[in-house]
């Protein structure tokens, strides 16, 4: 057991020392964690995102989050409130290789989960943090938090993109800048920021 816990601390220490520019850079590449992706394999990802491993993060997270939209869908299916009906209905839509619907649906939900203040940047994200600093979060939590609340690829003015990368960005999608946006793997992103969100704020709110 004294072994056990002694890995434990030195994994969490790990990812502690990592995660302030390591889960930053995971977003760069346009990928979010979820809830149910360990702490030793976060601080995996998070090394593999420092190293600029573009294909194997693409990789991984394309397969993890194929099977969460699977899962996602058997869950939802009969769900009755309006969120779920539009979230099944994004998850149809990829799942049909209508990836500019679903795309634009799953960015659309991650913003309505955090009250529609998830893509605003002025004032270096002070709505969206004053919105997550309303609940009482533990230091774990917003430590994630560094994810969203730093600007990145997908919130930042079009002009920054070339700062990132990732090619997903909000304002372009919802501002038809981007017309060639529709692909399996930025739907993918955008559910993985869905999934984030949804994981991390939204069901914690609800405990």
């Amino acid at each position: 057991m004294e072994r056990l816990l002694e890995r434990a601390a030195k994994g969490f220490s790990e990812f502690l020392v990592l995660s302030d520019v390591g889960l930053v850079k995971l977003a760069e590449y346009g990928w979010y964690i979820n809830s149910s992706i360990s702490l030793g394999k976060t601080t995996g990802l998070m090394k593999k995102a420092i190293e600029g491993e573009r294909d194997f993060l693409d990789d991984f997270f394309s397969h993890y989050y194929r099977k969460e939209i699977e899962d996602l869908s058997e869950v939802i299916h009969n769900g009755q409130d309006a969120r779920s009906r539009i979230t099944f209905e994004a998850i149809t839509c990829h799942k049909e290789k209508k990836y500019f619907a679903s795309t634009i649906l799953f960015l659309s939900q991650a913003d309505g989960l955090c009250n529609g203040e998830l893509f605003k940047v002025r004032n270096d994200k002070k709505a969206l943090k004053k919105y997550i600093a309303k609940s009482q979060y533990g230091s774990f939590f917003k430590i994630l938090f560094g994810m969203i609340t730093k600007e990145n690829a997908v919130d930042a003015g079009y002009s920054k993109m070339s700062n990132f990368e990732s090619t997903l960005n909000r304002h372009a999608v919802m501002h038809g800048k981007d017309v060639q946006y529709g692909t399996e793997l930025n739907s993918l992103k955008a559910f993985s920021l869905f999934s984030f969100v949804d994981g991390f704020i939204d069901r914690y709110n609800k405990l």
